[in-house]
This record gives structure tokens, sequence and C-alpha cells, in this order.
């Protein structure tokens, strides 16, 4: 973790440039807020992209703390050196008919932003990105558009990049996405999606498709201090990404993922000192079916650390280390409840070094979970140490972990132990 400590450091340097050329008040350079008429977010929205736009090397865009209806589709390149201060709110239009689109017919993103470096996204309190995704959300919708929906914020190409203070709510899909970053650090903010106010995550909360919290590809990042409440991953570690810290997250929804991977390397990796109060999965680490066999560490997974992890009453698995249960992979959703459902795991990516220590996970609504490697690529160096299941649920491996295709240890007072792991001498 050297190396992530020292771009760390050069990235919250950044923050150092608040003296700015020049500060555009959004308000005062005429957008009006307070008015959610289609008319009012349209030329709002092309206000807000002709702004971006023109910025310079410490430049400052400020919004006040007023709620400014806005289109989709705010996209900037190659901005440099230039703080987004939100003290207020962006409020998206949802309404899908008016939604600008790209030349193949899909919805373009609610912000979009490529090939950037040493940037700021701050608030003086909390700034909100607003989706208002219930708009977009729900089982009729899904058969009717799939994941064509907007992200609400795309991030492609970046180096030195400082979130914080910011509330991503309702995104009507994926909430954050960064790819091909390089040095980012996310802090003090929050993501929600949710269309209840429950505890729990409802059948109608979780008709909130693929709204994944954080989504990273890339190396040197640092996301700390969020509270995540959503009906996706998290927070994802996508492919070809290596380097990463997350640590003091709240977070409830389908885990703290990594993947779904498929043809390329990820590696150290770590999750910590974080809680998971009723959320539906836990641990997630999941890849993609390739159908030929291991190619060694070009596809693989390794050097993984989860520790000092809580979760209290987890709804489906607290841990799945294993295929990815998803549309459009051969372990079916419905398995292992399912009629003619099936669940099989590939042999391509080689995983090593996988260390759960000091996990506890209280009152599971089922089984502690799923552990599948592919018997002619096994999992190896796979431990569990301290990984403790009190009062675990009987469905649908009865109240151990369906183990199977790993070469795991369990140590210290790891409960259940995995029927597949050797349980190491005590010294």
């Amino acid at each position: 973790m050297k190396l992530l400590a020292q771009v760390i450091f050069a990235v919250l340097a950044v923050a150092g440039h608040f003296g700015s050329a020049t500060v555009y008040n959004f308000e005062a350079l005429g957008a009006r807020p307070h008015n959610s008429s289609y008319a009012i977010a349209e030329a709002n929205g092309r206000l807000l992209n002709d702004t971006i736009n023109k910025l310079v090397p410490g430049d400052t865009l400020f919004i006040s703390n007023k709620t400014f209806a806005v289109t989709g589709g705010i996209k900037a390149d190659g901005l440099r050196n230039v703080t987004f201060r939100i003290d207020g709110t962006l409020s998206f239009n949802d309404d899908r008919e008016t939604w600008p689109v790209k030349e193949n017919g899909d919805v373009e993103e609610c912000i979009l932003f490529t090939n950037i470096e040493d940037i700021i996204f701050t608030s003086s309190g909390t700034g909100t990105l607003n989706g208002n995704g219930k708009a977009w959300w729900g089982a009729i919708q899904f058969l009717k558009f799939q994941e064509n929906r907007p992200r609400l914020m795309h991030i492609i190409g970046s180096k030195n990049v400082l979130v914080e203070h910011l509330l991503f709510k309702d995104s009507p899909y994926w909430t954050f996405y960064a790819e091909q970053c390089d040095g980012m650090v996310i802090r003090y903010s929050d993501v929600s999606a949710r269309w209840t106010d429950k505890d729990e995550h409802t059948l109608l909360d979780l008709q909130a498709f693929n709204t994944d919290g954080f989504d990273v590809t890339g190396q040197n990042v640092h996301i700390h201090d969020c509270n995540i409440w959503n009906q996706d991953d998290c927070i994802a570690v996508k492919d070809g990404s290596a380097h990463m810290l997350f640590e003091r997250i709240s977070c409830s929804g389908l885990g703290l993922v990594i993947g779904s991977i498929g043809n390329s390397k990820v590696e150290n990796i770590t999750f910590r000192d974080s809680v998971m109060p009723r959320t539906f999965k836990g641990i997630y680490l999941k890849t993609r079916w390739y159908d030929a066999g291991p190619v060694g560490d070009s596809a693989s997974i390794s050097d993984i650390l989860y520790q000092n992890i809580t979760m209290d009453r987890p709804q489906q698995y607290p841990i799945w280390i294993g295929p990815a249960q998803q549309t459009g992979q051969p372990c079916d959703l419905r398995w292992p409840q399912g009629p003619n459902a099936e669940c099989r795991m590939s042999g391509y990516q080689t995983w090593k070094n996988i260390v759960l220590r000091d996990i506890f996970i209280n009152n599971p609504d089922n089984s502690p979970g799923l552990l599948m490697g592919n018997s002619s690529n096994p999992m190896q160096g796979v431990i569990f140490d301290n990984v403790v299941v009190t009062s675990p649920g009987e469905k649908p491996f009865g109240p151990n972990y369906y183990c199977d295709g790993i070469l795991g240890t369990s140590t210290g007072l790891t409960t259940p132990q995995p029927s597949c792991f050797q349980v190491a001498e005590k010294k």
C-alpha cells in the first residue's frame, strides 16, 4: 500500500488550487433555480454544458445552495486543474422522451467527463446530484428498456481526482463509474437509491435495478468514510484494477464487490473497517464465464483482503465467492431453488491469496454463503481467519457454506468451518 499512499498524497495536494483564476457562479450566469419545467431544465442544462466547456486551469464552477433542474448530456473532455463546488442540487429531468440520445439511440449519461486531470468535486456543505431515478426504475421499465438508462456520473480516463461532500441520489442506472482512473480519492460522500424508507431491501426497492454505487477500474483508488444504500453493488472493483483501498464504509446493497471479472488481472485490493446493516449480499467476489482453460495471471484475482467487517442480518448471501450470479451467465439467478436452474464456475480465471479476516456476521436470513471454484483450476491460498457467523439460516445450503473447488484454510475462531477447507493447526 506504500505506492497507494503516495498517490493519495498527490491527489489531496490538488486541493491546494482553490485560488481560482475565475469563479463562475451558475445562478449569476443566468441559471434559474426552483423551477422543474422542461424549458428551464433544458436552458439550465445548455448553460451548464457551455460553462463547463470554457473552464480553464484554475477556474471554479460554483453551484449555490439552491435546486437547479437540468437535462442530461452534460459532457466535457480534457479538463485540467478545475474545481466544481456544488453547494446546492443539480436535479436531472426524468423524462425519457426528451432525454438526449446518442447516434445509436442509447441515452446520454447525466454527466460524462473524459480525459480529466487534477479535478476537485466538493461542497461547503453537502452538494447533491439527483438523478430522479424512480421514473426509470421498475420491472416494466426494465423489460422495455433493459439497461438503456443514464449513469449519474461517468468518468473515463482520469488522473488525480478528488470527490468529497457529495450526495449521489436516485441514479437511473449506475451511480458513479470511474474507469481507467489513476489516483482517485472519494471521501465523505454518500449514495442513496431506494424506493421506500424501510430498513431493508424490499421487492419494490430491489426493482431499482443496476443502481451500483461506486464502480471503479484503474489503479491507486482510495474510497473512505462513505455511506451507501442501494439495490446493486455498493462498491464494485471491475476489470483491470490494482492498488485500491476501501475503508470505513457503511454499505447496504449487493455488497462490497470485486467483479465481475473476465479476461483481466485484478490485484492488491483491500476492504476494511466497514459495516453492512441489513445488506442484501455482503462480501461478493465474482467472475464471468469463459469457455476455455486457465491462462494464468493475465486473467486472475489475487492478493485480496477483507478485514474487520461486520454485517447485521444480511438478507441473502453474507459471503459469495465464485461465479457471477446474474442474467446472461451460467449461474442462474434462481439457483439453487429454481427448477432446472444450474450454476457453473469458469476455470478460466486464476484465484489466489484471498483473505477474509475478522468478519462478523450476525443473524443472516439464509445460509452463510457460497464458496465455489473450478476443480480444473481451484482457488488457492484462500484463508478464513476469524470469520464468525452467528445463528445462520437454514436455506438454501443448511447452516454451513456451499463449498467446492477451493484450496482453503480456516483459522482462529472461524465458525462454521467451510467443509472443503483445511483447519489450521493451533500454535
